[in-house]
């Protein structure tokens, strides 16, 4: 017989999860600016190396009506990440080189020092000049050395967007602190700089992505802007950025946003050669009016684990979707940048317009487990507002968990000030428009926020609205704190509208959803959706599963994966997966009372059922589905109800069945 269809899959989800483990997201928020007007975004964090109870936030602060950079130090009063108090100062005039900062980013060397960096500048009538500054702080930010800058001299550009990387990795190179920037003139190069000083002194500027003359455009490209630098396992060097491609095959001169990067082999001293690693869809803007990018961000596995050496990349896009929604995409190299996986989307939201994700960071911990967040739009459907969420990797990205929400308010868009909005001044280009306000910049959000996890503790800040478009203070740092914990799995395959047959194996997939020396997983498949009668229970310690369904009935199917914590005590096993597996039949449409299969119903028929029934014959079984043709009516017993349904078939004009089990 030819190959006949056994089921068709398809996925769907639970109204609710069945043990509490969700009810902890989203944790407590705490909003760390919350007596300030004006606008606070732009925040970085980090967990104290040497006590992991206390918490640093570096942020952009408006409070003063011009940019300056607000510190946040928080202490968990109980260890448990549940109740945090917080004292929020902006940086003492003492480590500042001139009176407005921005931009503010921060890093953990290899000896536990937290290091500041920051744009420090002034502007005048010429152009907008400004130093790349860093403050070093050995006990967590109570006290600071510093500022020190990586040039001497200022302009005439402007630096801007620099993004900071230290070596600790234990190699020849370790200590090393790299930054890279886009410095603006009449173009933009991408530059780099390296300090060997714990970032006292600095070695001369390089530039590593440059600014080049296209002859079919007829002009010079500008290198782009939103670097990133990257420190591997091995002490490679990497600078990522959003840059530009040129395609001038055919004739044609095709321009493209692009993630490009650089390597550099020797700690940041000579470099390979700028390269394209992938088209994006670049600076855009989504529902609320909320400026988005397409700027990479970047981690790398340097630990011990199964997964080192792995480096790591996240951007938003919406290239090659049938749907302009933007997506939090995600690719890997296993071998040192020569190669990158395919981009896989790490949020899980269904696929659909106007559902964007946007302003994502990412980060790799000291067990190897990557930490995602960004924003998310998916709970409202007008675009208005939305959410931060969150989302995991605990097979060296080979897969992302389910994702959660960690903010509790809404980030409300008509609540989002512009720093035109926040009052800020500078200096123009003389002094009777001295407060003449700037013009905004950097979108009503700012472009980045921050995320950092030290074992099992996460911690997170952004930018929200607790108080929305009312008044007060509309636009502030908010910080969360939590525990990894085994997520609930995010199935994988089959995807919905799947379709399995007799004789294959169905493989069953889900993300991997807890940490890999621990993990231990349940797959059931059930006939109605509450599981109560379970025809399927495997226990696989892997996050796959090839089972043969040709032993079972047509019909509906149901699936779910419980994932279970071997290391923790009974009660610590995550919660049943809240999306189910359907399995609804649509074998392939036989006339069941056509026993001998001629495609007459007649005397033949009922004769072979009389042997079967009362004279020992051979019983008929489907090779596609498995049923015997004797058993009319599917009741599991073959008996003079079948019969009956036979005569009344032939001789009475009865009902034809056709897969009578399933109609």
């Amino acid at each position: 017989m030819s190959r006949i269809l056994l089921a068709t899959l398809m996925l769907g989800c639970l109204l609710a999860p069945t043990t509490s483990l969700l009810a902890q997201f989203p944790p407590s928020n705490y909003i760390v600016t919350p007596s300030f007007p004006g606008l606070q975004n732009e925040e970085q964090i980090f967990l104290c190396p040497d006590d992991t109870n206390r918490v640093l936030i570096n942020h952009r602060d408006f409070r003063l009506g011009y940019r300056q950079i607000g510190l946040g130090h928080g202490v968990d009063a109980v260890g448990g990440s549940v109740v945090w108090t917080w004292e929020d100062t902006l940086i003492h005039t003492d480590y500042q080189v001139y009176n407005r900062q921005s931009d503010p980013v921060m890093t953990v060397n290899s000896s536990g020092d937290l290091i500041i960096c920051h744009l420090d500048y002034q502007t005048s009538s010429d152009s907008d000049t400004s130093h790349i500054a860093f403050m070093v702080s050995s006990d967590c930010g109570d006290t600071w050395n510093g500022p020190y800058t990586v040039s001497d001299t200022i302009g005439p550009y402007f630096e801007d967007k620099q993004f900071i990387a230290c070596d600790r990795t234990g190699g020849p190179y370790d200590g090393n602190i790299y930054v890279g920037w886009a410095r603006f003139t009449n173009t933009i190069n991408i530059k780099f700089a390296r300090s060997t000083t714990n970032a006292t002194t600095w070695d001369d500027i390089v530039t590593v992505g440059p600014a080049t003359y296209v002859s079919c455009l007829g002009g010079t490209l500008y290198a782009g802007q939103f670097t990133q630098p990257l420190v591997g396992k091995d002490g490679a060097v990497y600078v990522f950025w959003q840059g530009w491609d040129v395609d001038s095959l055919g004739g044609d001169c095709d321009l493209y946003t692009a993630i490009q990067y650089n390597k550099s082999t020797d700690g940041g001293v000579t470099w390979e050669g700028a390269r394209t690693l992938n088209h994006v869809d670049g600076w855009s803007s989504v529902d609320g009016g909320v400026d988005v990018y397409s700027q990479p961000t970047t981690a790398a596995d340097i630990t011990n684990g199964p997964h080192a050496g792995n480096l790591y990349l996240q951007y938003r896009d919406t290239s090659g979707r049938a749907f302009n929604d933007s997506d939090i995409m995600f690719r890997r190299s296993l071998d040192t940048g020569q190669t990158w996986s395919e981009p896989v989307r790490v949020n899980d939201d269904p696929v659909g317009p106007d559902i964007d994700q946007f302003h994502n960071w990412l980060m790799c911990n000291d067990d190897g487990i990557l930490v995602s967040i960004w924003y998310d739009q998916r709970d409202d459907a007008t675009g208005q507002s939305f959410h931060v969420y969150a989302g995991y990797s605990f097979d060296g990205g080979s897969s992302w968990t389910s994702n959660h929400r960690i903010s509790q308010d809404p980030i409300v868009a008509g609540a989002l000030l512009s720093q035109l909005a926040a009052g800020e001044t500078r200096p123009a280009h003389g002094p009777l428009d001295e407060q003449t306000p700037q013009a905004s910049r950097a979108g009503l959000i700012a472009e980045y926020i921050g995320v950092d996890c030290v074992s099992d503790k996460v911690v997170a800040t952004w930018t929200g609205t607790p108080l929305g478009p009312v008044g007060g203070t509309a636009q502030d740092v908010v910080f969360a704190g939590w525990h990894l914990t085994p997520m609930p799995p995010r199935l994988i395959a089959p995807i919905d509208g799947d379709t399995a047959w007799a004789d294959d194996d169905v493989d069953f997939s889900w993300a991997t959803s807890w940490k890999e020396d621990r993990d231990s997983y349940n797959l059931e498949i059930a006939s109605d959706p509450s599981f109560s009668d379970i025809v399927r229970d495997v226990n696989v310690s892997e996050p796959s599963h090839a089972g043969a369904l040709a032993d079972l009935y047509e019909g509906m199917f149901y699936w779910r994966v419980t994932v279970t914590d071997q290391l923790g005590p009974g009660a610590a096993v995550s919660p049943v997966d809240s999306f189910f597996l359907t399995l609804p039949s649509e074998c392939f449409c036989f006339n069941q009372a056509d026993l001998n299969d001629d495609s007459f119903f007649d005397a033949v028929d009922l004769s072979l059922l009389i042997e079967i029934l009362f004279f020992n014959g051979t019983d008929i079984q489907d090779m596609a589905c498995p049923i015997t043709r004797s058993d009319l009516n599917c009741d599991g017993v073959a008996d003079a109800v079948d019969l009956n349904l036979l005569i009344e078939l032939l001789f009475f004009n009865g009902p034809s069945p056709c897969n009578p089990c399933f109609t």
